[in-house]
């Protein structure tokens, strides 16, 4: 008996991922938060909250592809 890969899987895998990203991008902003505008630091800073943000966004629209009937089309596995 084989198993079978559904997109659904593949779908929650990417927005988990997304999510792991938009964390260090979080952890990211939240070390260079301090500096003064103008600076590379605060450029820096900037630009992660920017791909956290891009980066939740993304995880939400995975998640919720995986509501819809698309998590059922079976990409490998065992026959029927």
């Amino acid at each position: 008996m084989t198993a079978t890969l559904y997109l659904g899987y593949v779908l929650a895998a990417l927005a988990a991922l997304a999510i792991l990203a938009s964390l260090a991008f979080a952890v990211a902003w939240l070390r260079h938060r301090g500096f003064e505008r103008g600076t590379p630091q605060y450029a820096r800073g900037r630009t992660a909250r920017r791909k956290a943000a891009y980066a939740i966004v993304v995880a939400l629209l995975l998640a919720g592809l995986c509501l819809t009937p698309l998590c059922d089309i079976a990409l490998a596995g065992g026959a029927a």
